[in-house]
């Protein structure tokens, strides 16, 4: 029988502050998603040791690896001021 998904909580910050935060974020969408690490590493294009090394928050991963499964996973990072020049579309999970 295979394993299944433990959903893990979102993270308790208001902001994305610390690669901790981002981690803990992009955990909890996986995992809302029932999707296994293995299977997410593979459909963002990088490594499972990174992806597990990104949710673990460590701080050492790179951006491109971090953007990659979140582009993967479907989150979109904005800010307020990006907000007032294009406004963001509902259906998008978003973290201003």
């Amino acid at each position: 029988m295979a394993k299944r998904v433990t959903a893990s909580d979102m993270p308790s910050s208001a902001f994305i502050d610390n690669a901790e935060v981002l981690g803990q974020l992009i955990k909890a969408k996986r995992t809302k998603l029932g999707i296994k690490l293995a299977d997410c590493a593979a459909l963002c294009g990088i490594g499972i040791n990174t992806l597990s090394r990104i949710e673990n928050g460590n701080a050492n991963c790179t951006l491109a690896a971090a953007f990659s499964v979140l582009n993967g996973l479907g989150i979109k990072l904005t800010s307020k001021e990006l907000m007032l020049i294009t406004p963001p579309s509902s259906e998008e999970d978003e973290w201003v």
